[in-house]
C-alpha cells in the first residue's frame, strides 16, 4: 500500500488541537469541511507496462488503461477518479481499482492472475451490496486483502451487508484503537488488536461503527475514512516535529 504524503494544517484547511477536541463529535465541522484530496496515489506507466509485458494474456483492459488515463509516465488516480472510471465503464474501473491500490506495484504472478480472471472479478462487482461469500471470493484473488478490498470496494461505490464500504488500514486502524475515539468506535473495542488475526469481523465491526456515526452526524462513509487518514497524518506531523525540536 502506497505511503500517504504528509499534508500541512493550512492544505487540510483546518485547524487541528489534538489536545483538547479527539472524539469525533468534537470535530464533525472540520470532518465536513476537509478541503484535501485524499486517497491519492501516482504510479509509473513503465512500471505498469514492465509488468505486462512479463506476462502471456489476451485481454487488452490493462494497456488499454495505461494508453488512456498515463500522462507524461505517470497514472495519478483519487478515489472520486476511480469511482467515475467505474460509472462509466465498469471494466476499465476494476483496472483502475487494481492500479490505484497498488501504486508501488505487484508482484509478477499475482497481476497474472488478476489478468486472467479479470472477467470474473468485473461479474463479482456487479453486486452492489457484497456478503460474507462475495468478500470471500475477492479476498481470495491474489494481493487482496482486506485494506484492499475496502480500497477497491469503497471507490466502486460498494456497500458491504448493506453498509456503504469504508476504506481501512494500518493508519487507520492505529487512530481508531486511540482511547481518544473508544465512545466513537465501541464495536471495534471489542475487536482491539485483532485486526490481522480476524480480519473480515474487524472490517465488520468498523462498518458498524463507521455506519453508526454517519446516521448520528449526517455524514458519509468517504468523510469518516478521509478524516481518519488526515488526523493520522497531521497526528504524524507534529509528532515528527516535537521530535526534531
Amino acid at each position: 500500500m502506497p505511503k500517504p504524503q504528509r499534508v500541512s494544517e493550512k492544505l487540510l484547511g483546518v485547524n487541528w488541537k489534538f489536545a483538547d477536541q479527539m472524539a469525533i463529535h468534537e470535530q464533525i465541522q472540520r470532518i465536513r469541511n476537509l478541503k484535501s484530496t485524499t486517497w491519492q496515489t501516482v504510479s509509473r506507466e513503465d512500471m505498469w507496462r514492465g509488468l505486462l509485458d512479463r506476462l502471456s494474456y489476451n485481454d487488452q483492459s490493462f494497456p488499454e488503461f495505461l494508453q488512456h488515463h498515463a500522462v507524461n509516465g505517470e497514472i495519478s488516480l483519487a478515489r472520486r477518479d476511480v469511482r467515475n472510471i467505474y460509472a462509466s465503464r465498469p471494466t476499465c474501473g476494476v483496472v483502475a481499482t487494481i492500479i490505484w491500490s497498488h501504486a508501488r506495484g505487484i508482484r509478477v504472478n499475482a497481476l497474472s492472475l488478476l489478468v486472467r480472471d479479470l472477467t470474473k472479478l468485473v461479474e463479482l462487482f456487479e453486486n452492489d451490496d457484497f456478503d460474507e461469500d462475495q468478500m470471500s471470493l475477492l479476498l481470495g484473488q491474489p494481493g487482496i486483502s482486506i485494506p484492499t478490498a475496502s480500497k477497491m470496494l469503497s471507490a466502486c461505490g460498494k456497500k458491504y451487508k448493506g453498509k456503504p464500504a469504508a476504506i481501512i488500514d494500518d493508519t487507520i486502524i492505529q487512530v481508531i484503537e486511540a482511547p481518544e475515539f473508544a465512545s466513537d468506535f465501541t464495536e471495534i473495542n471489542e475487536l482491539r488488536g485483532k485486526s490481522r488475526s480476524r480480519p473480515i469481523p474487524y472490517y465488520e465491526a468498523y462498518l458498524d461503527d463507521v455506519a453508526s456515526i454517519c446516521g448520528r452526524y449526517d455524514v458519509s462513509a468517504d468523510m469518516v475514512d478521509r478524516f481518519l487518514s488526515e488526523y493520522a497524518l497531521v497526528d504524524a506531523q507534529e509528532t515528527d516535529q516535537r521530535k526534531s525540536a
